[in-house]
């Protein structure tokens, strides 16, 4: 881990803006312990939940919230759709709609009537604030410190990862993506990186699917000692209103979990 940074990042978010927001506010009440802090959101922080909009807003704000001095929003699986579908309506719009984008229409234009998929398109242009759009499409897709790699579905321990991280943006599911990956992923104890020293901070594959206890997402989520990774998806693309997040500094770390009460 990194010693000269405290770092703190944010699982699969959804559309849980409540959630979202609740998690901010207690980062920011975490004590600084190191001369720069740092959040990460891991991707996915729209489709499905109720309030994707909100929770672009609220990410926005992000930094002033959580008293950080950086704040860096990786893309997602389903960031990758919408940008596809922003695109080629034609060919990705159905994808996008079908895997939680009609709750983003409901909430840009609630009891639309619209059946073209270019008048999709159009109302989520018009929704989604071009800062995240751009976010999304130019910013970075993963991000190194120490030996923490942070990405949104993991790595290939069979490919070389720096080939592997520097795929494109895509959205039509690829298994072996930095956006879609689970299986080797998941079950690899291999080691990750050149040296086998990474550890893999990810969301994208659910740790529980239901509401739970800190100490049972722990339990479920931390493979760090085993796996060289933490999953911080709480099950927010199951519509769960809850949200992971996790601090590091220096050898230590520690888990989070915001939920509506």
């Amino acid at each position: 881990m990194s010693p000269n940074a405290q770092i703190f990042a944010i699982g699969d978010v959804h559309g849980q803006a409540q959630v979202l927001a609740a998690t901010l506010d207690a980062i920011g009440g975490v004590p600084r312990s190191a001369s720069h802090r740092c959040l990460i959101f891991l991707g996915d922080l729209i489709d499905r939940g109720p309030n994707s909009l909100a929770a672009i807003d609220i990410a926005e704000t992000a930094k002033a919230r959580s008293c950080v001095d950086e704040v860096i929003i990786l893309p997602g699986n389903h960031e990758l759709m919408l940008l596809d579908a922003l695109d080629d309506p034609m060919v990705f719009m159905g994808d996008w709609l079908d895997n939680g984008g009609d709750a983003v229409i409901h909430e840009a234009l609630p009891n639309s009537n619209v059946i073209r998929l270019a008048d999709f398109a159009e109302i989520a242009r018009g929704a989604i604030p071009q800062w995240f759009l751009e976010r999304m499409r130019t910013g970075p897709t993963w991000h190194r410190q120490g030996s923490l790699l942070f990405v949104h579905a993991g790595l290939d321990p069979h490919s070389e990862p720096m080939e592997f991280l520097a795929r494109e943006r895509f959205s039509v599911y690829d298994p072996d993506h930095w956006a879609w990956i689970r299986a080797p992923f998941l079950d690899w104890t291999g080691g990750w990186g050149p040296l086998k020293k990474w550890q893999v901070i990810h969301g994208h594959t659910p740790a529980v699917q239901v509401l739970t206890q800190l100490c049972q997402f722990v339990e479920a989520a931390d493979r760090l000692v085993t796996h060289d990774r933490l999953c911080l998806d709480a099950g927010s693309a199951l519509e769960l209103p809850q949200v992971a997040w996790a601090e590091f500094c220096g050898e230590r770390y520690r888990i989070g979990l915001s939920c509506l009460q």
